[in-house]
């Protein structure tokens, strides 16, 4: 993989505000950034799927 291809890149999804300012809420207290947790759960999805298909 070159370098460009880890640099991170802008993504926009549509939840509701409540969703939102919750999860927000719930990443606050762990320490973490919304950013941190959506990039952690799209990489375990990603091999999650990726051993699904071996």
């Amino acid at each position: 993989m070159s370098k460009k291809e880890n640099e991170p890149v802008e993504l926009r999804l549509c939840v509701s505000k409540d969703v939102k300012n919750k999860f927000k809420g719930v990443c606050a207290m762990q320490g973490l950034t919304m950013s941190e947790v959506i990039a952690q759960f799209m990489q375990n999805y990603v091999n999650q799927q990726h051993n699904n298909n071996l």
